[in-house]
């Protein structure tokens, strides 16, 4: 038998004997429940990894092993299922606040000592947690760090962007996801155009506005970002170009952070790993980031 195969196998084994089983838990008052695994030494910590749109904890479990390595670290592990929310994200951010009281509380942890992250929408929960935690100061913890994958940030500039999805009708899930969303982010805060402040208010980034708009409460707390461009995959399955990506927005409010002194900002720009679990290429997917290093990135800051 191949040495290193060897190995991964005997690692994958070890994985599945010592890792503790995830423990579902409901409420009565909410569809929302979140899953958590608690290590068998004193916890250190906690990391809340949220959801991408749609996406359920048990999928994101079957395509990351962060948990596991956390777990073996003593940091207690929290994967939140959203069955109801709102485009403001004020119901998950409430839902959050109960999950960390409950943790806290039980485990006699630091609220200084979670952190929170997540692909895709978790990604933008992640990052508006955190800048409403020190903008309004109304939340139950301030995020130790926060990491995201590929997340959408800048509302003004998602809101042309699907537009013109709409308009070059090139692709049926491309269009279908533009529509939804379009309709649902004007609903809510009206059109860019009309309604700047409301975008300033809501937008986790605004390109447009000199200070980042929400980007700048994130002075004090490291951030990490996983983005992979994969502009020929966008070009050949949703007929977008490099300006559609969410990676401008992500290098742009990465290099401001940077520019006004933020020293633990740290963007990871990757090629080629984007996979989903049925084995086909998607750059928009958690296999663009590496657990080992996240995990390191964590620890460095929760200590």
């Amino acid at each position: 038998m191949n040495f290193k195969f060897f190995i991964l196998i005997l690692f994958a084994f070890s994985i599945e004997i010592f890792a503790q089983e995830p423990e579902k838990i409901t409420f009565k008052d909410t569809p929302n429940f979140y899953y958590k695994i608690i290590p068998k030494g004193k916890p250190i910590g906690m990391i809340i990894i949220l959801p991408g749109g749609g996406e359920t904890p048990e999928k994101v479990m079957n395509q990351i092993y962060l948990d596991e390595l956390a777990v073996e670290k003593n940091l207690i592990v929290v994967f939140p299922g959203f069955e109801d929310g709102d485009f403001k994200m004020n119901l998950e951010r409430k839902f959050l606040d109960r999950i960390a009281k409950d943790i806290v509380e039980k485990y006699n942890i630091s609220k200084d000592k979670i952190t929170i992250g997540g692909l895709s929408y978790g990604g933008m929960l992640a990052v508006k947690y955190a800048e409403i935690a020190v903008r309004d100061k109304n939340t139950y913890f301030i995020p130790n760090s926060i990491f995201a994958l590929d997340p959408p940030l800048d509302y003004e500039k998602m809101y042309y962007q699907l537009n013109r999805d709409i308009e070059r009708d090139f692709s049926e899930v491309a269009v279908n996801e533009a529509k939804n969303f379009n309709k649902e982010m004007v609903d809510a805060i009206g059109y860019p155009d009309k309604n700047k402040e409301n975008y300033i208010k809501e937008s986790m980034f605004l390109y447009s506005e000199k200070d980042g708009g929400n980007a700048k409460y994130l002075m004090n707390i490291p951030v990490l970002i996983y983005t992979e461009p994969g502009i020929t995959w966008q070009m050949k399955n949703r007929g977008r170009d490099l300006y559609d990506t969410n990676c401008i927005s992500i290098t742009a409010m990465m290099n401001l952070l940077k520019l006004k002194g933020h020293k633990n900002a740290d963007l990871m720009i990757v090629n080629d790993r984007g996979v989903r679990p049925e084995g086909f290429r998607h750059p928009h997917s958690w296999s663009i980031m590496d657990s080992e290093e996240c995990l390191n990135w964590i620890l460095k800051h929760l200590n």
